[in-house]
């Protein structure tokens, strides 16, 4: 089998986020029935394993939150399975039903099974991990990083095979990803038990609509097994 390439990276803000540009993005803040973590923002468990979020000023100096919604998460495993990391698991889903994945960063081939070659490494990342070994497509980007070895299925999560394909759909050409969104960006792989992975998601833009707004998450050992999906109750404020 050939192996396939990461395809070009694509700076990018969905389209469906232009009319938000010009103006101030409501922030989400835990909802009052929200879990508090320690330090700040909200968590949830499921499967042994826990998840804290929080939403501060992303880093750098563009402001991508007019562009993407940006949510700093934090992920312990505190059970004994190895947990799949995968941009389909994750998504904001508001009072109204409308579904806000996060978006990846480069477009990944269904197929790819082996480092790549081709995009600039990212020599000092800015996420924290323990216990984490990267997708094996990205053992050439983050050379730092142990690559895992055994199968990475991140096709079958909840979007199916064309996950990565329906996600750059509504993207142009503009100023992002921003090198610092690519330092800082939770990357998919592979999470031991005892492991802790901490960066961020960036999701498609909510925009300044009212109301709830729900973090989930979909659990998956790498054997397949569910194990649990979790939310995390969030609200808007101006």
């Amino acid at each position: 089998m050939t192996i396939p390439a990461l395809r070009n990276t694509l700076a990018a803000v969905l389209v469906a986020t232009a009319p938000a540009l010009g103006g101030c993005s409501a922030t989400l803040k835990p909802a009052p029935d929200a879990i508090p973590a320690t330090g700040g923002g909200a968590t949830a468990s499921t499967g042994g394993v826990q998840i804290v979020t929080m939403t501060p000023d992303f880093p750098g100096i563009v402001d991508i939150q007019t562009a993407v919604t940006p949510v700093k998460v934090s992920i312990t495993n505190h059970g004994t399975s190895t947990v799949l990391i995968r941009y389909s698991d994750f998504k904001l889903v508001g009072a109204d039903g409308s579904v806000y994945p996060a978006l990846p960063l480069r477009k990944i081939d269904a197929t790819a099974s082996a480092p790549v070659t081709g995009f600039d490494p990212v020599l000092s990342p800015a996420f924290q991990y323990r216990g984490f070994r990267v997708a094996p497509y990205y053992g050439g980007i983050y050379p730092g990083l142990t690559r895992f070895g055994g199968r990475f299925p991140y096709g079958y999560g909840r979007y199916g095979w064309d996950y990565y394909d329906a996600a750059f759909d509504g993207f142009r050409s503009v100023k992002l990803p921003t090198p610092t969104m690519y330092q800082n960006v939770l990357p998919e792989g592979v999470l031991d038990p005892g492991g802790s992975l901490e960066g961020w998601l960036y999701f498609k833009h909510v925009g300044n609509q009212k109301g709830a707004i729900d973090f989930d998450a979909a659990l998956v050992s790498v054997t397949g097994t569910s194990l649990g999906s979790l939310t995390i109750p969030y609200t808007f404020a101006q």
